[in-house]
């Protein structure tokens, strides 16, 4: 459950961190190894050596808690495209909400075309049947008294994602940020980005040296904010050209450090 961070509780600091992108980065669903334990000994052993490690996503926390299980403790997580940034142990270190009517107006204009999920609180809400990582609710109305962070809306292509992250930005964009991720298109609020997240790690933790690591379009306020972008051989080039390096996967990029 996400917590008020209390006034004045110290946070580890260090002189490195790497924050990692989830989905296709880290977390490969479907695969028979969605998680690979060359990537889960390289993080635990780069945490045994003093370095912060975080992930960097559009899921909410549920959606990214209930995947790593045991295996991985993140020192922070970056989530909803920056509206929510918490630590380790869950405190909030940074929250910006949507006007529940402007993602209602989002959700009922494309929801004809497309499926969408709602962030909100530690979760991720659907009007659709509910599954471990979904909460089913009935109308709206059930979010009003809770935090809401976005919508992700599931297109049918790589073109229509990238369609209907331009038109958002163009008629909400006061309001909204659109992010184009493969077949997905993650909204959050304005001024709100896996970039600023990083920011606010930064601040929080006093790290003098940042890593990052991505591999698709959403990416990139977050391979553009760190000091050391990394992404890997299945990114679109506009990610490879802006990275400082191309790695297999994420415990290459520790093992490098």
């Amino acid at each position: 459950m996400i917590k008020e961070k209390e006034r004045g509780a110290a946070l580890p600091s260090s002189g490195r961190a790497v924050a990692s992108d989830f989905d296709n980065t880290l977390y490969f669903m479907g695969d028979e190894e969605p998680m690979r334990a060359a990537d889960i000994f390289a993080i635990i052993y780069y945490q045994q050596r003093g370095g912060l490690f975080g992930l960097c996503t559009g899921r909410s926390l549920v959606g990214v808690r209930n995947v790593i299980g045991p295996f991985i403790r993140p020192d922070f997580y970056i989530l909803a495209s920056g509206a929510l940034v918490v630590d380790g142990e869950e405190n909030v270190l940074f929250r910006k909400c949507l006007p529940i009517g402007i993602v209602k107006d989002i959700f009922e204009e494309y929801t004809p075309d497309m499926k969408a999920v709602i962030q909100a609180n530690d979760t991720v809400y659907t009007f659709e049947e509910e599954s471990y990582l979904k909460t089913h609710i009935d109308s709206f109305d059930d979010l009003t008294d809770g935090h809401v962070y976005g919508l992700s809306l599931a297109a049918e292509s790589r073109e229509a994602a990238a369609a209907a992250a331009a038109e958002i930005n163009r008629v909400y964009g006061s309001r909204v940020c659109a992010f184009h991720n493969v077949t997905h298109v993650d909204v959050a609020p304005i001024g709100c980005s896996k970039g600023t997240g990083i920011e606010i790690v930064r601040k929080a933790f006093s790290v003098r040296e940042m890593y990052g690591i991505g591999d698709s379009f959403n990416d990139l306020p977050l391979l553009q904010s760190v000091d050391h972008p990394y992404t890997l051989s299945h990114a679109p080039v506009e990610l490879q050209e802006a990275a400082e390096g191309v790695v297999r996967g994420v415990s290459e990029l520790l093992d490098r450090i």
